[in-house]
């Protein structure tokens, strides 16, 4: 089973629209609303997929709700910590004439040190019949900085591997406790390293770097150009197949949710990467935000090759 961990939770809001211009009115084609936050994008795609999933995280008020009732129709299994505050609402503006794509987020509710220590006790009985754990994007305000290296250590002291999907400062403090797996954006990774990536050679530089930081097989998306992954022994490199891109946000989830399916199933190296950049490009091709369809990712595996750096 995977444990999905999602401790920003949102109703994701897809607006499409024409012509969209900062200052007008815009009248909205199409909204399409779906029980988001990083990890249960994760969720999605990992049910899609055929594996077997447990969501958890945070939730409160009408929104919350929502997110329930939606993960219930979908036969996503989920047990979430409620709280008093109101789940937050992520939008993004699909602008069809432009294919330019708008996202605002909002920041989520204010979490108690009483929710967390409740979040923590349900994550230690949910953990220990998860074979990998993800961990995915920002968590909400009042929630302490170390919060992933918390969970990270946790998971590890039961023997279970985690995949840390974040940024900033939660994913600086987050490597210090050895994830198995990370997958830094370009952007992500020049701002952790410092460095400059301008090629899948640079990558490779960096996912050694990340590797020599306690990370085991450490990823940096390269977002239309594919993926480069360290292993223990090679740098691979799998460029991303061109498609006809509707919707690119939770590409990224997409991506992680098949390296956990991955590492489930026990998939090289090789397969884990070619499975990751044909998910995130089979996302790419519907306009929902999270999940994907299977037919789509079999279409893109026959389009993805992995080398050798």
């Amino acid at each position: 089973m995977i444990l999905t961990v999602t401790l920003n939770t949102s109703i994701d809001k897809a607006y499409i629209v024409e012509n969209f211009k900062i200052g007008d009115v815009a009248r909205v084609k199409e909204a399409v609303y779906t029980a988001g936050g990083k990890g249960l994008n994760v969720s999605r795609v990992v049910a899609a997929l055929g594996e077997e999933v447990m969501a958890t995280g945070f939730i409160g008020g009408f929104a919350g709700g929502f997110i329930e009732h939606e993960l219930s129709r979908m036969n996503i299994p989920h047990e979430f910590v409620r709280i008093e505050g109101e789940t937050r609402s992520c939008v993004n503006i699909i602008d069809e004439a432009t294919h330019i794509q708008t996202e605002l987020l909002e920041p989520g509710p204010l979490i108690t040190q009483k929710d967390v220590d409740r979040f923590i006790n349900l994550y230690k009985n949910l953990l220990q019949q998860a074979d990998v754990i993800t961990m995915s994007g920002s968590a909400p305000r009042g929630v302490d900085i170390n919060i992933y290296k918390t969970l990270i250590e946790i998971a590890k002291n039961y023997g279970k591997k985690v995949i840390l999907d974040t940024s900033g400062e939660y994913l600086k403090v987050g490597i210090e406790a050895g994830p198995a797996m990370i997958k830094p954006n370009k952007k992500e990774a020049e701002q952790l390293l410092d460095v400059i990536i301008e090629s899948a050679e640079d990558a490779g530089i960096a996912v050694r770097k990340l590797q020599n930081m306690g990370v085991e097989m450490p990823v940096v998306s390269l977002g239309s150009k594919g993926a480069v992954m360290a292993s223990r022994s090679e740098i691979l490199y799998a460029p991303a197949p061109r498609v006809n891109a509707i919707n690119t946000v939770s590409c990224g989830d997409a991506m992680i949710a098949a390296f956990a399916v991955a590492m489930t199933r026990n998939y090289d190296a090789g397969e884990m990467l070619r499975l990751g950049v044909a998910v995130s490009a089979a996302k790419s091709m519907t306009t929902e935000t999270g999940g994907c369809r299977r037919r789509d990712v079999e279409m893109m595996l026959n389009e993805v090759s992995v080398k050798k750096i």
